[in-house]
């Protein structure tokens, strides 16, 4: 799985193939098909693990701003799901998983940790910082990015995604 992230996040769903993934894993390219039935089961697991959210409900609510924004950017090394889900679009049957994988790993459980008021529309929100940043700072980079560890736009994601958060604690 880890090949296939590395692949489906670096080339997209159409430009993967089991074979690359294999030699990449070091494995014959039959066990793909054993163990996921096809490329699109393997995307499917391999979206499912990297976009498990569930570390991310684990934070303390009264830090998570700051909390999350320092996680996304301090995650260099891994190939980002935004980056797969991004890459993959062009493929009807991986964007379709796509987008069912994002509601119901990412927007469901986040909006249940949200709660009231309207947290399925907060979660939409977070989402919507969330993807703004990882592209504008990793996939298409602004320049103007290239420091935001320590710059006011940290600051502003930061209290942003915490504003969204605190919504529900009024």
């Amino acid at each position: 799985m880890s090949a296939a992230r590395t692949l489906f996040s670096t080339q997209g769903f159409s430009g993967t193939g089991v074979r690359e993934i294999a030699t990449l894993a070091g494995v014959n390219s039959s066990l793909v098909t054993r163990y996921f039935g096809s490329k699109h089961g393997l995307y499917r697991e391999t979206l499912a693990q990297v976009l498990d959210i569930t570390p991310l409900l684990q934070i303390d609510r009264r830090h998570f701003g700051k909390t999350v924004v320092s996680l996304f950017l301090g995650a260099h090394d891994a190939p980002g799901p935004l980056a797969m889900l991004i890459l993959s679009a062009a493929d009807p049957e991986a964007y379709a998983t796509s987008v069912e994988m994002l509601q119901t790993k990412v927007i469901v459980p986040l909006a249940r940790w949200l709660g009231p008021p309207d947290g399925a529309a907060r979660a939409a929100r977070l989402n919507i910082l969330w993807s703004g940043l990882l592209v504008s700072w990793r996939l298409l980079p602004l320049q103007q990015l290239a420091e935001v560890r320590d710059t006011s736009t940290h600051r502003w994601l930061e209290a942003e995604i915490q504003a969204i958060v605190d919504e529900g604690e009024g």
